[in-house]
């Protein structure tokens, strides 16, 4: 009968086939945030200042001046 190795080598195996194994694996790529946050800030700093020119900027006059200043 043959001579099975013993669990230990077996072991030692199998978690030396599992370290290859995720080393073959190609890196993660993550992706990255900050571009997307600055585009958020920049927008969102636009709006801000679109509405603070909307606030500040003199009223639009809806009726024509000769209206408002009668016939001469």
């Amino acid at each position: 009968m043959p001579v099975l190795e013993s669990p230990d080598a077996d072991a030692a195996f199998i978690q030396a086939l599992a370290s290859a194994r995720a080393r073959l694996q190609p890196p993660a790529i993550r992706e990255r945030v900050w571009p997307a946050l600055a585009a958020a800030a920049f927008f969102a700093l636009a709006a801000l200042i679109f509405a603070t020119a909307a606030i500040l900027a003199p009223p639009a006059r809806l009726t024509p001046i000769e209206a408002v200043r009668g016939p001469l």
